[in-house]
């Protein structure tokens, strides 16, 4: 692995979602004035919106105020590349103090793959910021009615790679074990923790690896982010990332409650091999998958055997957007099979699966002869270094 993919100086960037009074702006509330998050520049909607009860100790101008805790904390008004731009110019003027990471509190019923597409194609956002992993808080009174109803709510879930299930303190165990478990169903690696009132350990973030490139890799973390078995559906309770649970519980224990239904359907499959994948094969397959059914996969990832390396290659791509590849230092016990997981619209699972299998096993040698001499382009132009150039040719055409 090249010191660049070891060291990424960008700042990073975490997105906060949930619906309307899941309890974001409590979470917020309780992360800016840790020590963690000290030196945080925070983005939200309208201040009005949000009830920040920190102190606003200095307004800077009519967008941006500094919080007593360290913190920016600025106004989106629906410019989020001028918000990141606008603050990092100030920052590197001295015209407010310089920060180490971005949150970004989303509306309700925001989308959060119109975010994370913003800082994946803007080309100041990918110089100077990268984006860090998505936190969805869901409302344990109301979530069962919002993943009925709302598609939105069922993509913020698709789309975490945290999930943390609010007012723990009014439901009882099994309703948690229950949204935890539809949550599962949806997203299988996302982490999972309940919550009361906003209080839960800022260190919960450094569990959004092994995708980071910076973060220590090991073999058991590789296996749970990769892995697509949901839990047995007749052992009971799901264990959950954090020990906390409410002391009472909320309603009589005899009453069965009907079981979690999610308004759209939304499931995962994956797609081994044991030989090794040739890069340009796997570029077309993602590529033809991405052209056909782009709306409808909702998240990529997978551990690869490419032809001609010695160590895997991790894919993270989340609606459209590929992020950088990166390579492991060595293979989840040994074993060099590839695993490639899809979290997909169930209406086109089957067709997904089978375009994108019958791609890997017959690739299209006019497809392969296009990416061919794109890299062969880029080499001559000088642009990419010769060891990157299939990993930003991947990424470059992972747009949807």
């Amino acid at each position: 692995m090249s010191e660049q993919q070891q060291i990424d100086n960008r700042i990073p960037v975490n997105i906060i979602t949930g619906f309307l009074g899941s309890g974001k702006t409590t979470l917020l509330n309780q992360w800016v004035n840790t020590e963690e998050f000290k030196d945080t520049l925070v983005l939200i909607n309208e201040f009005g919106d949000v009830g920040l009860d920190h102190e606003l100790v200095q307004s800077v101008d009519d967008t941006v105020v500094l919080l007593g805790s360290g913190c920016i904390c600025c106004t989106l008004q629906g410019e989020l590349v001028q918000s990141l731009a606008t603050n990092f110019i100030k920052a590197s003027e001295g015209a407010i103090p310089k920060f180490k990471r971005v949150l970004i509190e989303t509306t309700g019923l925001a989308d959060p793959a119109g975010v994370i597409s913003t800082l994946n194609n803007d080309d100041f956002c990918l110089e100077q910021y990268r984006y860090d992993g998505t936190v969805t808080v869901l409302d344990g009174q109301f979530v069962r009615e919002q993943l009925q109803k709302q598609y939105e709510a069922v993509k913020q879930i698709a789309l975490a790679d945290i999930i943390l299930i609010s007012k723990t303190d009014l439901i009882d165990a099994d309703e948690i074990d229950a949204i935890a478990q539809v949550a599962r169903s949806i997203n299988s690696s996302a982490k999972i923790h309940p919550m009361i009132k906003g209080h839960i350990t800022p260190k919960i973030m450094e569990e959004i690896g092994p995708y980071k490139e910076f973060s220590k890799q090991n073999n058991a973390q590789v296996k749970e982010w990769l892995d697509i078995k949901l839990p047995n559906a007749q052992g009971g309770n799901l264990s959950l990332a954090s020990p906390l649970r409410p002391a009472d519980a909320s309603f009589e224990a005899a009453v069965a409650k009907p079981k979690i239904i999610a308004h759209t359907n939304i499931e995962s499959f994956a797609i081994t091999r044991t030989t090794p994948i040739s890069s340009l094969t796997l570029l077309a397959a993602i590529n033809l998958v991405q052209q056909q059914y782009g709306d409808s996969i909702l998240r990529l990832k997978g551990i690869i055997d490419i032809e001609g390396r010695d160590k895997p290659v991790i894919i993270h791509g989340v609606q459209g957007q590929l992020y950088p590849v990166a390579e492991l230092d060595e293979w989840p016990e040994g074993d060099h099979v590839s695993k490639l997981v899809f979290i997909v619209r169930a209406t086109v699972l089957e067709q997904i699966k089978h375009i994108f299998t019958q791609a890997l096993d017959n690739p299209d040698e006019s497809t392969i002869d296009y990416y061919r001499q794109v890299i062969a382009a880029a080499e001559q132009a000088g642009d990419y270094e010769d060891e990157g150039v299939e990993e930003i040719v991947l990424t470059d055409n992972y747009k949807g």
